[in-house]
């Protein structure tokens, strides 16, 4: 029942508001006899209101200043002045002398007409005041005043807030304070005056909490996640309006590809940093956050400035010389080819090298290492028969008498025999036509050296049989 009194009241005080409110609109005191004009409107000054004789002079000036005809500006007709065309420079006092004597002074006052505001109220935290703020769309005039009229529906309280008119953003702004947490029911409407002229804006009712909005937040980075190509770390801070660590904000980020027109948007609950996990690799990206009350209490705030970020990319090194690559590669078909551009490889550039946990990295390792034990078994086995040939060489040379080898075809008789016949391989050490030893001076059996080993690995004739 209440609810619906207060709701009442105020719906009748908006509609008969126009009506009540410019009595209590304050406005400079002016003299009823000041004439008032708007810039580029005409105006026509009378000196005296009865026929001058023909011989009479008369003269005007501005501010004790001699003033004459201005072709298309000023002209004398009679004993008037007409000017066809006010600007601000032609206020002053103008004063009328017929034949020198003066006869009366007439006050112009040329001013713009006061625009129809249009106010805004917002709270920007709780430990602040409430600003209401109007805008003009041109330069209002030196003498033009604001006061913002505020009604406490539920006390029937009245009282005003003189505004300021701010040069560096254009704006008259009207503050007063409001209890923390205070959801009363207000009125406010705005009064603006030149001295002669006044104009009242529409009047307006809310709550605390509806008028609650804080600022954009403030020292935004985005930053990329080292060795993490579709991550971007985004941090901020509390707008310095907020200015309390009681009251928190929650927020809400929204993010996109440079390129792209669809923002993704996440949420935020009294966190200052955030991981965006599925950016485009290799793209730059747009981000923005807001902010709001965090149980969502009155508005959110404007959109930040657009902060700019780009995902971690791997630096590829050139290498100078020719490289041989296995490719293990399955055949590329149309759905590999559909598979391999995505958003995240849009040109479709596949790695065919085997990674660290590949199979086929452990299987080259088998081949190198076999590769390498092969090698070595046969040079061991080069070397061990430079070796043996080295040892037959010098027991040849050793042995001067000694009769070349005999074949293996040779020595085998065409036909085979009943009777096995063994035949040394190695010729002995006498002729085979002398049935003594040699008695050769020089000879003796010490120096006869054991007869070499009866197979002969140098001997080809192993290999090739004669017929």
């Amino acid at each position: 029942m209440l609810s619906a009194t207060l709701g009442l009241l105020a719906v009748l005080f908006l509609a008969f508001g126009d009506g009540l409110v410019p009595e209590d609109c304050p406005r400079l005191d002016v003299p009823r006899d000041i004439l008032t004009q708007v810039p580029g409107a005409p105006i026509t000054l009378t000196c005296l209101n009865e026929e001058l004789k023909n011989n009479a002079t008369i003269r005007w000036t501005l501010e004790d200043k001699p003033i004459g005809p201005q072709l298309g500006q000023r002209e004398m007709v009679g004993g008037k002045l007409l000017l066809r065309s006010v600007q601000y420079s032609d206020s002053g006092n103008y004063t009328c002398y017929v034949n020198g004597s003066l006869v009366r002074t007439l006050p112009l006052l040329v001013v713009d007409p006061p625009e129809e505001p249009v106010l805004s109220c917002h709270w920007k935290s709780f430990v602040s005041r409430i600003q209401c703020e109007w805008s003009p769309q041109r330069k209002p005039s030196p003498q033009t005043e604001a006061v913002l009229l505020v009604r406490h529906v539920q006390k029937e309280a009245m009282f005003q807030k003189p505004c300021q008119y701010l040069q560096g953003s254009q704006k008259f702004s009207c503050p007063f304070h409001l209890r923390q947490e205070d959801d009363s029911l207000y009125l406010v409407v705005l009064c603006v005056t030149n001295g002669v002229m006044r104009k009242v804006s529409k009047a307006q009712q809310f709550r605390g909490y509806e008028v609650l909005q804080p600022d954009p937040p403030t020292n935004i980075t985005v930053t990329a996640v080292d060795k993490k190509p579709h991550r971007l770390n985004v941090t901020w801070k509390d707008p310095p309006s907020w200015n309390s660590t009681y009251y928190r904000l929650q927020f809400e980020l929204r993010y996109r590809a440079e390129k792209t027109k669809d923002f993704t948007k996440i949420m935020s609950k009294d966190q200052h940093s955030l991981i965006i996990s599925d950016a485009w690799m290799g793209k730059r990206h747009v981000v923005q956050i807001r902010a709001q009350e965090e149980f969502s209490l009155g508005k959110w705030s404007e959109w930040s400035q657009e902060v700019t970020g780009t995902p971690w990319t791997e630096t590829k090194t050139t290498t100078v010389g020719t490289e041989l690559f296995i490719s293990t590669q399955a055949p590329t078909t149309r759905e590999n080819c559909i598979e391999s551009l995505s958003p995240e490889n849009p040109e479709g550039i596949t790695n065919t090298l085997p990674g660290p946990d590949s199979p086929h990295s452990s299987y080259t390792f088998l081949v190198a290492g076999g590769s390498l034990v092969l090698g070595t078994i046969l040079f061991i086995g080069i070397i061990m028969r430079y070796r043996k040939k080295s040892k037959l060489t010098a027991l040849k040379e050793g042995k001067p008498n000694v009769l070349p080898p005999f074949s293996l075809g040779q020595l085998v008789s065409e036909k085979p025999q009943s009777t096995p016949v063994l035949v040394p391989l190695i010729s002995p050490s006498v002729s085979p036509s002398s049935s003594e030893p040699t008695n050769a001076p020089g000879h003796s059996r010490k120096d006869i050296v054991d007869p070499p080993s009866p197979y002969d690995v140098t001997n080809r004739d192993y290999f090739f049989f004669q017929k």
